[in-house]
């Protein structure tokens, strides 16, 4: 299977992985998967069950909505340092426009 939504749901989950500063070993592991499976997961080449991906969800610590992709979400983008990052300089931003006017 080699879709777009699987190849898409691939990629998020390793990026999700690589956040959690896990291997597809580590992963497949901690979720009582084959790190066969991940990689292919990963690569959009299966179409994982719905079970699969709690176990996934689970193992990376997160709520398994956050497996799939949002487009409309750009923090999925980020890691949770670097929105700390972003809202400390719009914070000083505003402050300094705040002056100005």
């Amino acid at each position: 299977m080699n879709d777009k939504i699987a190849i898409e749901l691939g990629k998020r989950i390793r990026t999700l992985r690589k956040l959690k500063g896990m291997t597809q070993e580590s992963l497949g592991e901690k979720a009582g998967i084959s790190y066969k499976f991940i990689g292919e997961i990963e690569r959009g080449e299966v179409n994982p069950s719905l079970n699969s991906l709690a176990q996934i969800a689970k193992a990376l610590g997160i709520h398994v909505s956050e497996i799939f992709p949002h487009k409309t979400d750009i923090s999925s983008q980020f890691s949770h340092q670097d929105i700390q990052i972003i809202k400390k300089a719009l914070k000083l931003l505003n402050r300094s426009l705040a002056k100005l006017a």
